[in-house]
């Protein structure tokens, strides 16, 4: 289920907005893609983040990802609890998962992010609409060399 009181970039982040600060974090869809986590890096309180420049990273098997923000802000929390359990992320992205929190000028831009219902739609553009061919031969039979269904 996708939250409807978040935004979205098609870049697989999520935004909170209150009234002090922003916070960040990744989507279900994208965790779940990178399935098994290595590595996270993220900014420290204090740092400035750039519009569209990557801010962190996170790494698995076979995938690493940048995190980026389209809003420029300086970060006044981070999540550390993350760097000792990376399971909280897939398990739990979008209470305990967050990645950081920044306070900006440039609030305005989240009426450009993505609703959750147009982040599914986006999402649903990304998975494949065909069953592989390998699930399904496995649900098939072969009788006297014709396929059944």
């Amino acid at each position: 289920m996708i939250p409807e009181h978040l935004k979205y970039t098609p870049t697989h982040e999520w935004f909170f907005c209150d009234n002090k600060s922003i916070t960040v974090g990744l989507t279900k869809f994208i965790l779940d893609e990178l399935e098994d986590l290595l590595f996270l890096d993220l900014p420290k309180v204090g740092d400035e983040i750039l519009s569209g420049i990557s801010f962190g990273e996170i790494e698995s098997f076979e995938k690493l990802i940048d995190i980026t923000s389209p809003m420029a802000g300086e970060v006044i929390a981070v999540n550390e609890r993350l760097y000792e359990n990376l399971i909280t992320l897939n398990n739990d992205p979008y209470k305990h998962g967050w990645l950081i929190k920044f306070v900006t000028t440039e609030t305005h831009i989240l009426n450009e992010l993505l609703n959750a219902k147009e982040y599914a739609t986006h999402i649903s553009k990304l998975r494949p609409i065909v069953t592989p061919v390998k699930q399904r031969k496995r649900h098939a039979k072969i009788t006297k060399g014709k396929r059944r269904k």
